[in-house]
């Protein structure tokens, strides 16, 4: 080990002590809770953003932590672990900052990024429609900057995060991104709608929304960048395991909720043990899955579709195991059991549903 890996691997294990010291304290306890209730949950987040934990992956001249690749998943499975929607709320504000940190714009740069390890300032992210045809959000090029017209579909954070970066598609197939409000605005020649909070299963307190945008002007100054079409596409085949950190994280939530309702039980089953051992195994065939080319896709797929599916037997262990109290929406076994339902389908593309299904069907065979 060189003295650089050495002192890397210090300060990720005393990040990772101090990170499960706080998650255990002040964020495992009241895990249901952030669950539902949009103001526990943002503090949460504020109280993540007070040790500088909210864009790990940034380096450290943007107040970062300089994380990248397993340091990152391993950041992230720890506090799902905890909570999967606060896990979910800092990965979105991580994605804005990677999409500015990837931008030519500076003053957009000096703006946001010092700012949003702290939380002082707050982003989110809406591009997944780029992945719909036809798009539902377009952009035409005008006098200083675009003027853009429909819908994006998914924006999380809506009451915490003041803007999102955005993305639309231009006429020749390219992407458009660019920080937008996350607030209702008109304009003499355009406007921008915040609907209400969508009614949903899992993690409702993130305040997932659409947002509609009526020929709004996007300025040169807020416009992060231009992206080649089927980026996303391309994005997707080239980072296929960068859910992982999530999914692994609730797999473990559920054991932690399955071991508790055995012992409370006193039923003596050698499911929390098989189901560790699974994980463990997974884990270690990450990094060498991970280290493929491009040209193993298939194989990285597979591995998605078995965490996947490794994720959801043990959410429904915990379920069974806990008995008719987990159909009461409070109960913790009920709570993995839709982050199970978010992180299945997070990002899904219709090579991971195969790969989810593939997982699923292969144990009836």
């Amino acid at each position: 080990m060189t003295p650089t890996t050495q002192k890397s691997t210090l300060l990720a294990n005393e990040l990772k002590e101090g990170l499960i010291s706080h998650l255990m304290s002040a964020v495992k306890p009241k895990a249901n809770r952030l669950d539902h209730d949009s103001p526990t949950l943002f503090d949460a987040f504020y109280a993540l953003g007070a040790r500088g934990w909210l864009i790990p992956k940034a380096p450290g001249h943007w107040q970062g932590l300089g994380l990248s690749g397993l340091d990152y998943q391993q950041f992230q499975q720890t506090i799902a672990r905890c909570s999967g929607a606060l896990a979910f709320l800092q990965t979105q504000h991580q994605s804005a900052a990677s999409l500015l940190l990837a931008s030519d714009n500076e003053a957009l740069q000096q703006r946001y990024l010092p700012g949003m390890a702290t939380g002082a300032q707050r982003l989110g992210v809406g591009f997944s429609q780029l992945r719909r045809r036809p798009a539902p959000l377009t952009a035409r090029a005008v006098a200083g900057g675009y003027r853009l017209s429909g819908q994006v579909p998914w924006v999380t954070g809506a009451g915490l995060f003041t803007d999102f970066v955005g993305a639309a598609v231009l006429p020749d197939g390219q992407a458009v991104f660019g920080v937008l409000p996350l607030a209702n605005q008109s304009t003499a020649d355009g406007c921008l709608r915040v609907d209400a909070p969508m009614a949903l299963a899992g993690m409702s307190a993130t305040n997932t929304v659409s947002v509609a945008l009526e020929d709004w002007f996007l300025g040169a100054a807020a416009v992060v960048g231009t992206r080649p079409a089927g980026w996303l596409e391309q994005r997707d085949r080239a980072n296929p395991l960068s859910p992982l950190g999530l999914i692994f994280g609730c797999t473990e939530a559920g054991i932690d909720v399955l071991n508790a309702a055995l012992i409370r039980r006193e039923i003596d089953h050698a499911i929390a043990q098989q189901l560790t051992l699974k994980l463990a195994k997974l884990q270690r065939e990450l990094p060498r899955v991970l280290a493929l080319p491009d040209d193993a896709f298939a194989e990285k797929m597979a591995l998605r579709g078995q965490a996947i599916g490794l994720m959801q037997t043990s959410a429904m262990a915990a379920t069974v195991a806990t008995s008719g109290a987990a159909n009461a929406i409070a109960h913790p076994a009920q709570r993995v059991y839709r982050e199970s339902l978010v992180f299945s389908v997070s990002g899904q593309t219709s090579a991971g549903a195969i790969a989810t299904l593939n997982s699923l069907v292969i144990p009836l065979l």
